[in-house]
């Protein structure tokens, strides 16, 4: 049994009684503060919507739009979203501990500023093109089958980060911390001689290794 809803106090009521909500069409609503702790969603769509405060803690979204929502500040502790688009969503000053995006469109997401990262964060299949990501602590997570194609790292935190069959095609990583993190399945795109500084203190493949090498024009030798 799912829940009907139609208006924002529908969505709260939903989330307080335990039903399930389906496709609901709530674009651009007003949801500031509201508590939607524990909310199961299923498709539909809270496109634009402000959010910004919002109990998220222990969510689970599938497959909804949530393109361009305002989740400044929002609490999504332990929340759960799959295959959910949350492209140019902003995340600033949210609370992210144990959350676990999974299949996610997050294409131009800002997650700069985010609160409460641990290294049970989780980033799995998800499209983070261009997303803005500058001066994040990932110290120590895992990210897996990740697109991060022309995405803002800089001054971001990634030492001991496990980077799993990741898209780093024009990354920007200026000033980011890469102390032990390990890039070896992972495609770093084209090798240029700003690459190794770029890359300081990172763990890299034999082929990534001899890729640096040529971009610096040395010949290797046995």
């Amino acid at each position: 049994m799912t829940a009907d809803v139609s208006t924002p106090e529908d969505l709260v009521a939903a989330a307080r009684s335990g039903e399930p909500v389906q496709d609901p069409q709530l674009d651009q609503v007003d949801l500031r503060g509201a508590d939607l702790a524990g909310l199961v969603l299923r498709g539909g769509s809270l496109a634009g919507a402000d959010l910004r405060g919002a109990r998220l803690d222990r969510v689970r979204v599938a497959g909804t739009s949530l393109s361009g929502a305002d989740l400044r500040e929002a609490d999504l502790t332990d929340a759960v979203l799959t295959g959910a688009d949350l492209s140019g969503a902003r995340f600033a000053g949210a609370i992210l501990g144990d959350t676990r995006f999974d299949a996610c469109r997050m294409i131009g997401v800002s997650l700069r500023g985010m609160r409460g990262l641990t290294a049970s964060f989780v980033l799995t299949g998800c499209n983070l093109q261009v997303a803005d990501l500058a001066e994040v602590n990932l110290r120590g997570l895992r990210i897996a089958e990740c697109d991060l194609s022309e995405a803002d790292l800089s001054g971001t935190d990634l030492r001991a980060v496990t980077f799993e069959r990741c898209r780093l095609r024009g990354t920007v990583l200026r000033a980011a911390r890469l102390e032990q993190a390990d890039l070896r399945t992972s495609d770093l795109g084209e090798i240029t001689p700003d690459t190794p500084r770029e890359l300081r203190g990172a763990i890299v493949s034999p082929a990534q290794a001899a890729a640096v090498c040529a971009a610096l024009g040395l010949t290797v030798l046995d």
